[in-house]
């Protein structure tokens, strides 16, 4: 019986060496981390699994809400969820936290479109005008509720040297929102046969008349919105109250009594 034992356990500690397993590299105390999360989060946004990636986005932004990097990530995954409204408090937090970047600031501003902030996503556009790509400006402004400032936008973006159909086509887009139809399809029509021109500008047609805020971003985006309860209140980046002005300091701005000037002029 004894040697039977032995038998049996030397076989399997031949068939665990053989595997190239060691029962001393197991480390079963490790502790969870943050970066388990985020590493987690991207994992499933890769593969498409919006509902994990929000869930672990949020924990490791819970652990750390100061890490602009975990909120920009967090803001990714209910984009692509289709929760705008919580896409677009993420984004803004992530501008607060770290320094503004291209991406981020634009991915504000189509949260904020989709969501039914037009003034706020306006504002937002204005504010980064100087980082956001024209094309991509000028087309999120004509989404945005200013179609002919989009097009002003996108009109000169065309004409810097090297401009692509990229921009041309998003001009195109400006145009059919601002309702002028002949110019647009002109447009389609330098980057398409005729037939494939037309039914772009049909599609366009429809694509002007949606019947909800978050409906052109997620068509654009490919993204199908999905019903948004709101960031989570734990979540809720602390921001720094804006300092009061003591009586000295606006004391300091104000003219003096009348006696003191002329005493002073003197």
């Amino acid at each position: 019986m004894t040697r039977a034992l032995l038998r049996t356990g030397g076989m399997l500690l031949l068939a665990l060496a053989l595997a190239g397993c060691s029962l001393w590299h197991f480390d079963f105390g490790r502790a969870h981390t943050a970066q388990d999360d985020v590493t987690a989060a991207q994992r499933a946004l890769k593969q498409r699994r919006w509902p994990v990636a929000i869930a672990r986005a949020e924990q490791a932004v819970a652990q750390d809400g100061s890490d602009g990097d975990r909120r920009a990530l967090l803001a990714t995954a209910y984009l692509r969820a289709g929760r705008f409204r919580s896409a677009a408090q993420a984004f803004d937090d992530t501008l607060a936290l770290r320094q503004a970047d291209a991406a981020t600031a634009l991915h504000l501003a189509l949260a904020q479109i989709a969501s039914g902030q037009h003034d706020a996503a306006q504002a937002t556009l204005s504010r980064y005008a100087a980082l956001i790509p024209a094309a991509d400006r000028g087309l999120a402004l004509a989404l945005a509720g200013q179609p002919g400032q989009g097009v002003e936008v996108l009109m000169a973006a065309m004409r810097v040297p090297g401009a692509d159909a990229r921009t041309r086509q998003n001009l195109a887009m400006a145009l059919a929102l601002a309702g002028e139809w002949p110019d647009a399809l002109f447009l389609v029509g330098l980057d398409l046969p005729p037939a494939q021109a037309r039914q772009r500008i049909l599609g366009w047609m429809r694509f002007a008349r949606p019947t909800g805020p978050a409906e052109q971003v997620a068509a654009l985006m490919k993204i199908t919105p999905a019903l948004d309860p709101g960031q989570p209140e734990a979540l809720a980046l602390q921001r720094p109250a804006p300092a009061a002005l003591a009586d000295a300091d606006i004391d300091r701005f104000m003219p003096g009594p009348p006696e003191e000037a002329v005493t002073t002029a003197r």
